[in-house]
């Protein structure tokens, strides 16, 4: 069967626009079969926002999808950036023995590409080297110097441990986009594996039964770790450091829930049946400006 999926474009760089619109796909995708071919619209993207485009990049390549025969419709707007970006593919490291060299080519620029974090044990020092890269990539893109390098880090770092920990999944998915007029950059990782509640249930946490229980319990700070570990206390730190520290934006979608937390609003919100993201999706929003009173040191309790 023939399916078209359009593509809404976000209203404006609000964060919430650009899941709006990613759930206005999911539920277009919902009920697409392995034999369907799929015409994908972007014609309507004014913009290109690492919340909408991430997601929508990594979905298209997981199972239903990745065995439908999948076209592509870009305006003139912006297929030149989705190009640049590795839309829909994405950069894999592991199939690039020159990576490291492609991904240099990015330092003047105020982004990187669509990257596949390779999220297995075997993987390890190739993820960890990649990682790396792209962090100091970034840090040269934004100038960053002082206690920002170490909350950068820290923000990246925490996320993609979790992803290696607890999602099940070959890799993980990462896109930056630096917007100096704005002054934030807009972080997105994620993975399409068991999400927060499959990792609960897996450590047989028998009380955490819905998407909404698990997310509470997660950014209240309870793991499924015996022990916590170096890099710090996990969601808990990074929301706070983030939100109470920088005055910037969180959320975080898993399964059928999503949580989002900014110095105004902070709610766990159920969303419809017609709507469930397979895997943990973290949207970061972080001001380039850091408060005179900041101290990292006061979220590592």
């Amino acid at each position: 069967m023939e399916r078209r999926i359009v593509i809404k474009n976000p209203v404006n760089d609000e964060m919430g626009y650009s899941f709006m619109s990613l759930f206005d796909a999911l539920e277009q995708l919902m009920n697409v079969e392995r034999d369907d071919h799929l015409t994908i619209d972007l014609r309507n993207l004014t913009f290109v926002r690492p919340f909408l485009i991430l997601p929508l990049c990594a979905l298209l390549r997981e199972s239903p999808y990745s065995n439908c025969l999948i076209n592509y419709h870009f305006n003139g707007a912006t297929e030149g950036y989705l190009n640049t970006i590795l839309f829909p593919s994405g950069f894999n490291a592991l199939t690039s023995p020159d990576w490291n060299d492609y991904l240099s080519k990015f330092q003047a620029k105020s982004y990187l590409p669509i990257c596949q974090i390779p999220a297995e044990v075997k993987d390890t020092q190739v993820r960890e080297s990649l990682l790396t890269v792209f962090e100091n990539i970034l840090l040269r893109q934004l100038n960053i110097s002082g206690q920002m390098i170490t909350v950068f880090k820290y923000l990246i770092g925490e996320a993609m441990d979790n992803i290696v920990d607890h999602s099940g999944v070959q890799n993980g998915w990462i896109m930056v986009q630096n917007y100096p007029q704005k002054g934030f950059l807009d972080v997105c990782i994620l993975e399409t594996g068991i999400g927060l509640l499959g990792s609960y249930q897996k450590f047989d946490f028998q009380d955490i039964k819905t998407d909404a229980q698990a997310l509470e319990q997660a950014i209240n700070g309870k793991s499924t770790k015996q022990i916590t570990e170096t890099r710090g206390y996990g969601i808990d730190t990074s929301r706070r450091m983030l939100v109470n520290g920088l005055n910037g934006k969180y959320f975080l979608l898993s399964g059928s829930a999503m949580y989002i937390y900014t110095n105004d609003f902070e709610q766990i919100v159920p969303l419809t049946r017609h709507i469930n993201w397979n895997g943990t999706m973290l949207a970061l929003r972080i001001p380039q400006t850091v408060p005179s009173d900041f101290s990292y040191s006061n979220y590592l309790e």
